[in-house]
C-alpha cells in the first residue's frame, strides 16, 4: 500500500542517516582538543591552532607534519617580510640611517630563509636534532634586523611579530618532541683545522 511505501522509505532514510553519522564521527575525531593540547605550550598557542587546524580535518596530528606546515607558515611570512623590506627601501625619501637598517634586515632575512629551507630537509628527514639547530638561528635572524632600528621601532613591526611568533612555535614544538623523544646522542662538533698561530703565545700586535 502507499501508506506502507511511505513508511518502508520513512525508516530507510532514518537508517542511511543514522548510518552516515556514525561514519562521519569514525572518520573524524575529535580533533580540536587534540589540537588545543599539541598547541598550548607554544609561544602563540592561537596562531600555532589557526596554522595547522585546517590541514587535520580527518586525521589525527602527526608532530612531524604540524611541525612542517609551521615552518611552511614561518617560511611564507619571512618570504613577504623580505618584500616589505624592499619595497620600504625603495621608497623616495629613504634616510642613509633607514636604508643602513634595511640592508642589514635585507641580509637578515636572506639568511633566515636559508635557515629554514635547511630546516625542512631535517624535517623530510625526521632528524629533529639537525632541525632545531637549523631553526634555532631564525629568531635570532629576526632579532638582529629588530635591532638594526633605533629602539628596535621597526616600519614593519606586524610582519616581524608574525615571523618571532610563528618561529617561537616552531621552536617550542621542536623542543617538545626533542623530549617526548628522549635523550638523543649529539652529533659529533667538526673540529677545524690548527691556524698558522696554533702554537703562538701572546697577542698579536
Amino acid at each position: 500500500s502507499k501508506t506502507s511505501l511511505i513508511l518502508f522509505i520513512s525508516l530507510s532514510s532514518l537508517l542511511f542517516l543514522a548510518t552516515a553519522t556514525r561514519n562521519i564521527h569514525i572518520g573524524r575525531p575529535d580533533i580540536h582538543s587534540d589540537i588545543t593540547e599539541f598547541c598550548k605550550k607554544t609561544t602563540n598557542p592561537a596562531v600555532c591552532a589557526q596554522t595547522i587546524h585546517p590541514h587535520f580535518l580527518k586525521n589525527r596530528i602527526e608532530p612531524f607534519k604540524a611541525l612542517d606546515i609551521e615552518v611552511d607558515a614561518t617560511l611564507a611570512k619571512a618570504k613577504k617580510t623580505l618584500a616589505n623590506i624592499q619595497t620600504l627601501e625603495s621608497k623616495t625619501g629613504t634616510t642613509k640611517s633607514s636604508k643602513d637598517s634595511f640592508d642589514i634586515c635585507k641580509d637578515q632575512y636572506k639568511s633566515m630563509l636559508d635557515a629554514i629551507k635547511e630546516t625542512k630537509a631535517a624535517i623530510a628527514n625526521k632528524d629533529i636534532i639537525t632541525a632545531k639547530f637549523k631553526f634555532s638561528a631564525v629568531l635570532s635572524f629576526q632579532a638582529a634586523c629588530k635591532d638594526a632600528f633605533e629602539d628596535g621601532k621597526i616600519p614593519f613591526f606586524e610582519d616581524s611579530d608574525a615571523v618571532y611568533n610563528l618561529g617561537g612555535n616552531c621552536l617550542d614544538i621542536i623542543a617538545d618532541m626533542e623530549k617526548a623523544q628522549g635523550p638523543q646522542k649529539m652529533p659529533p662538533v667538526q673540529q677545524s683545522a690548527p691556524s698558522a698561530f696554533s702554537n703562538v703565545i701572546g697577542t698579536v700586535s
